[in-house]
């Protein structure tokens, strides 16, 4: 998918709606951001509620809730390396 956005007044970035849709985004949605060489990579940002589904359906493999945080977290992080949200 190759999308054009337009960056409006004090920076706005407007995501065209197939983007939004594919993504599942909507009004008050977090995103991250990544800058590499001359490329801005927007990720959908999920917070820890947002995988509450996915704790549950794993609680019946017996994991701590430590361990199945570890690894939506590591899912999820992108393999950026430093500080986090």
């Amino acid at each position: 998918m190759d999308e054009v956005a337009k960056i409006m007044a004090r920076g706005l970035l407007a995501l065209p709606s197939d983007v939004r849709k594919r993504l599942g985004l909507k009004e008050g949605d977090l995103v991250r951001i990544e800058v590499k060489d001359d490329q801005l990579i927007i990720r959908k940002e999920q917070r820890v509620y947002d995988l509450k589904g996915s704790l549950q359906s794993q609680h019946t493999q017996q994991k701590t809730f430590a361990q199945i945080l570890a690894e939506e977290y590591e899912k999820h992080k992108g393999g950026k390396k430093g500080g986090g949200v």
